[in-house]
């Protein structure tokens, strides 16, 4: 069976956009959800992880616009893009995920460890200096 290729807007999307594989579950927990009101426990049971771990997840995708908080007490949370066009984004990812997991997941850690390169390259000792 042959995969569909992600495409290219996606790749883009997935690039510039999404820092983890656990930020692109938790995003898409909360999507298959939209009316649902979720708490961290809810999600960090979910996703299997703990409680800081999914507050941080929530609090970066809250601050992407992908997520709103729904209620104060106890602090929940609802997946309300700010924009048609993110939900338009995020539903093609979630469908590019669904079709070739593999390779959304690669993306993912490929600019994972671009990052991490790059911090670790801004602290390499240069023969010029």
């Amino acid at each position: 069976m042959t995969r569909e290729p992600v495409p290219e807007n996606v790749k883009r999307f997935i690039l510039t956009s999404i820092t983890s594989v656990p930020h692109l579950e938790a995003m898409l927990l909360l999507r298959n959800e939209p009316a649902r009101a979720w708490d961290s426990g809810q999600v960090a049971k979910r996703l299997y992880t703990n409680d800081k771990t999914v507050e941080q997840l929530l609090t970066d995708l809250c601050a992407a616009g992908v997520l709103v908080v729904s209620e104060n007490a106890p602090l929940s949370y609802r997946y309300q893009p700010r924009s048609a066009e993110l939900r338009d984004m995020i539903d093609q990812l979630a469908e590019a995920y669904s079709k070739n997991l593999v390779q959304v997941t690669d993306l993912i850690h490929s600019n994972t460890n671009r990052m991490a390169q790059r911090f670790a390259d801004a602290f390499k000792w240069r023969k010029d200096e």
